[in-house]
């Protein structure tokens, strides 16, 4: 399986889909990309939505750079984070290393459905279009 992002604005969300496994070619692209858009984000705090449900792990070469990009993405205003996928020992264990020194300057949570997490982010002040669509 070939592995892909998607990074999109969503009001004071950047929403992030992961799919397949990363390479360093991967992350790279991502950071270029996250580069590109945070900068786009017309708040000056924001959140990140990211679903990892589909993404199968990465290479070691992967988790410099992520931490590069956790750390950027603070420093940009980033201060809550929703992260979705069912429970998986492996991905947890590399989530926690990958953000583990971010983790004093972001609320993290975690969901097993984007829908429990975009309410809880607008329960965090960060609403989203879809947040708005879905019933109470």
């Amino acid at each position: 399986m070939s592995a892909y992002f998607n990074v999109k604005i969503d009001g004071q969300v950047v929403v992030i889909n992961t799919l397949g496994q990363w390479s360093e070619q991967i992350a790279l692209s991502f950071e270029k990309e996250m580069h590109r858009v945070i900068p786009n984000v017309s708040a000056t705090k924001f959140a990140h939505l990211v679903t990892f449900d589909e993404w199968e792990l990465s290479t070691p070469s992967v988790e410099p750079i992520v931490r590069r990009v956790a750390g950027w993405c603070v420093s940009q205003g980033m201060c809550v984070a929703a992260e979705v996928f069912s429970a998986n020992v492996l991905k947890e264990y590399l989530i926690n290393k990958a953000t583990e020194e971010v983790k004093d300057h972001v609320t993290i949570r975690r969901f097993s459905s984007e829908s429990d997490a975009r309410r809880w982010l607008a329960e965090m002040g960060f609403e989203t279009q879809t947040t708005q669509q879905l019933p109470t």
